[in-house]
C-alpha cells in the first residue's frame, strides 16, 4: 500500500509540473517496444539534432558543423577531461534549463575520475529510464529496494529521501558475516522487493544465505546486477538461495542505462538489449575506429542523445563487447551478445587471443571450496589465480583446477594458485575479477 501511495503521489506531482518524467518515459517505451524500422526516423533525427547542437554551442565541436557522425573524433575519458571546458555548454545556452546543472561524478575505477555536467532534462530522462527498465523486468517504481554501493558523503541519502523513494542504502565496503547478517535483516525488515548491487556482492550474499538457510526473503522478486560481469555461478546461486530472478544491467555514471537483460534469463548465453531510445551506440574495432563485424570483440562507443550541458559524442567508455544480429525478441535491433568489460583489463590466452572472464567463471564455479577469486595475467604465458577459500576449506580440494584452467588458456600456460585472506575493493566498491599486469 505504501508503494502504491508513493507511486501515485510521484506521478500526480509529475503531472502537475507538466509531466517532465512521463513524457520521456512514454517515448522510451515507444522506441523500445516498436521495431527498428518504425523508430529509425525518430532516432536519426535525435542524432542529427545533438550533433548540430554540439557544433552550434561548443567551441570544441564547432569545426565539425554539417558533418556526419563518422567525422567526429572518438573520445576517451582522458580526452573528455582535457577538453572539458571547450565541450561544456554555457548555462545560458542550455534549453529549458532552470538553475545550475547537475554534476555526475564517476568513481574513477579506471584510475581516471570524471565529472560530467548534466542538464535538467537529461536527469529527468535518467529517472524515466530507471522506471521503464525496472518495470520491464517486474519491478514497479517505489517498491522497497535495497541499494548496495559505497555510500560516501556526496551520495548519502537523507531519511526524507529514503522515505520518499523507498530506497534503502547499504554500504558494501564491508561485507563481513556480521554485516551480511545486518543486510539480511534489512531485506526482511523492509520487505524489499528488489536489490541492486555489484555482482560480487550478490554472490557473497547468496553464499551467506546458503550457510544460513533460516533467512527467507518472502518479498524479494528481483536482483539487479550492475557494474561487474555477472557469472553463471552467481546467477545460479542467487536464483537458488535468494529465490528471486536476477538480471544484468549495463550502465555507467556518465550516461545511464545502456543495456539490460530480460526475463526469463538462462544460466549461460544471455544477451542484453541495448537502449536505442537514449543512445547511438557503435561497436568499433579494437585497433581502429572502423566498425566491427557482428561477432567480433569490439570497443563500445556511445553518443548520448540527450545531454545538452555536456554533449557526449562518440565516447569510448573503455568497455568491450560483442554485437550480434537481432534475435526473435529484439524487434530488429542488434543485441549485445557478450559484455567483456574494460579493454585495459582483458586477459589473453597463451596464443594471444582475448577470452571472456565468463570462461574462467564456468571453470571455477565447479570448485565449491572457492569463496572469491581474482585472475591476474602477469606475462605472455604467466598467470596467478588468487582465491579466498570457504571456512575450513583446503587448497588440496582444488584438485584438477590447474588442468581445467590450462584447457581454456593454453596447455603451455604457467599458472599459480594463491590462497589469500582478502581481495581489495576499488574505491567504487567494485572488485576486479580479472587484472592484466602484462602490457599487451
Amino acid at each position: 500500500m505504501k508503494s502504491t501511495f508513493l507511486r501515485y503521489c510521484f506521478w500526480i506531482n509529475d503531472c502537475l509540473k507538466g509531466s517532465p518524467i512521463r513524457r520521456p518515459y512514454v517515448e522510451i517505451k515507444w522506441i523500445c517496444e516498436h521495431d527498428e524500422e518504425t523508430t529509425r526516423k525518430v532516432r536519426s533525427r535525435k542524432l542529427d539534432e545533438i550533433l548540430e547542437y554540439a557544433c552550434s554551442n561548443t567551441s570544441f565541436y564547432a569545426r565539425y558543423i554539417g558533418k556526419g557522425i563518422n567525422h567526429f573524433p572518438v573520445m576517451d575519458k582522458g580526452a573528455l577531461i582535457e577538453n572539458a571546458e571547450a565541450i561544456s555548454v554555457p548555462l545560458s545556452k542550455i534549453p529549458n534549463q532552470k538553475g545550475e546543472v547537475y554534476i555526475q561524478k564517476t568513481s574513477g575505477s579506471t584510475g581516471i575520475p570524471l565529472a560530467i555536467p548534466q542538464d535538467t532534462q537529461k536527469r529527468q530522462r535518467r529517472i524515466a529510464d530507471l522506471k521503464y527498465f525496472g518495470q520491464l523486468v517486474g519491478y514497479k517504481t517505489h517498491e522497497p529496494l535495497i541499494h548496495l554501493r559505497i555510500w560516501n558523503k556526496w551520495q548519502k541519502k537523507t531519511q526524507k529521501q529514503i522515505s520518499r523513494e523507498n530506497i534503502f542504502p547499504f554500504d558494501c565496503s564491508d561485507l563481513s558475516d556480521e554485516r551480511l547478517h545486518e543486510l539480511c535483516d534489512l531485506i526482511i525488515g523492509t520487505k524489499a522487493v528488489a536489490i541492486r548491487a555489484y555482482a560480487s556482492c550478490l554472490d557473497l550474499l547468496a553464499k551467506f544465505v546458503k550457510r544460513n538457510p533460516h533467512y527467507v526473503f518472502q518479498n524479494l522478486k528481483i536482483a539487479f546486477s550492475t557494474s561487474e560481469m555477472l557469472h553463471d555461478d552467481t546467477r545460479a546461486n542467487v536464483k537458488r538461495y535468494l529465490k528471486c530472478e536476477i538480471i544484468s544491467q549495463y550502465a555507467d555514471e556518465e550516461c545511464g542505462i545502456i543495456a539490460q537483460e530480460r526475463i526469463p534469463t538462462k544460466e549461460d548465453n544471455n544477451v542484453m538489449y541495448l537502449n536505442y531510445a537514449d543512445y547511438y551506440i557503435e561497436f568499433l574495432k579494437l585497433e581502429s575506429d572502423e566498425p566491427a563485424e557482428f561477432g567480433d570483440l569490439a570497443r563500445i562507443v556511445i553518443t548520448d542523445l540527450h545531454n545538452h550541458a555536456f554533449p557526449i559524442i562518440r565516447y569510448d567508455c573503455g568497455d568491450t563487447g560483442v554485437l550480434m544480429p537481432p534475435d526473435e525478441y529484439s524487434r530488429g535491433y542488434p543485441v549485445l551478445g557478450k559484455l567483456y568489460g574494460r579493454k585495459m583489463d582483458m586477459v589473453y590466452t597463451t596464443s594471444g587471443l582475448p577470452f571472456s572472464p565468463m570462461l574462467l567463471g564456468r571453470t571455477v564455479k565447479n570448485f565449491n571450496v572457492i569463496k572469491q577469486w581474482q585472475f591476474i595475467q602477469k606475462g605472455e604465458r604467466n598467470y596467478v589465480l588468487k582465491t579466498i577459500l570457504e571456512e575450513g576449506g583446503n587448497v588440496e580440494e582444488l584438485g584438477s583446477l590447474l588442468d581445467e584452467l590450462k584447457h581454456t588458456i593454453g596447455i603451455d600456460a604457467t599458472i599459480s594458485i594463491e590462497v589469500v585472506n582478502n581481495i581489495p575493493l576499488l574505491k567504487s566498491g567494485k572488485r576486479k575479477v580479472v587484472v592484466n599486469e602484462w602490457c599487451k
